[in-house]
């Protein structure tokens, strides 16, 4: 009888464990082919010391994820730009330092409305990404850091998600998850792609 009733017990379980697998399986499909990374424009220069000294590099930067290292919150990116007069590249995934801050508020509500409308709001969420020192084609390049500011309303799910961030900046592991639903919730809205 034991045996009986363990059976019953397996069956659901295994049922249960397949339909994970499978939910899974198809929310890696979705990653990988329905949606792009977030892209960002970079802009930096080849090194004096180099040849080619101070040759303009433009290009994206990809958003692939965020990461805690130690006490420290790095973005993993891509680089795909190009030097002028000397051609186009591909950096691989390389970590970039992050710092999160709450960002200026803005100015005063000229209205009534406007103040209702600041009120709902809970602040902005302040990114600093980079610079970062590239090997381009066997070039160093030097690149301007990266800021973005994200103004979260409460009464939207992905203002919701920016205000509870903003609670969050002195933990960094807490900060890192959210960070991560962020960009993917902005990645599912906008493409990918940020000008």
């Amino acid at each position: 009888m034991t045996r009986h009733v363990l059976s019953k017990v397996s069956i659901p379980f295994a049922v249960l464990l397949l339909a994970t697998a499978a939910l899974a399986d198809s929310s890696d499909k979705q990653g990988k082919a329905g949606s792009t990374p977030l892209q960002l424009p970079i802009a930096g220069s080849v090194k004096p010391t180099e040849p080619f000294a101070n040759a303009p590099f433009s290009g994206t930067l990809s958003v692939e994820r965020f990461e805690a290292r130690g006490t420290q919150v790095v973005a993993i990116v891509i680089v795909r730009g190009a030097v002028a007069g000397v051609g186009t590249a591909l950096v691989g995934e390389f970590p970039l330092p992050v710092k999160a801050s709450l960002g200026s508020q803005g100015l005063a509500a000229p209205n009534n409305l406007a103040a209702q409308q600041q009120a709902a709001t809970c602040g902005v969420l302040h990114l600093d990404i980079g610079p970062a020192d590239l090997n381009v084609l066997g070039l160093k390049i030097a690149t301007q850091p990266i800021a973005v500011d994200l103004s979260g309303d409460s009464s939207a799910p992905l203002g919701n998600l920016v205000c509870t961030t903003l609670q969050t900046l002195s933990d960094v592991v807490g900060l890192v998850g959210l960070l991560n639903q962020v960009l993917s919730t902005l990645t599912g809205l906008v493409g990918g792609l940020v000008p």
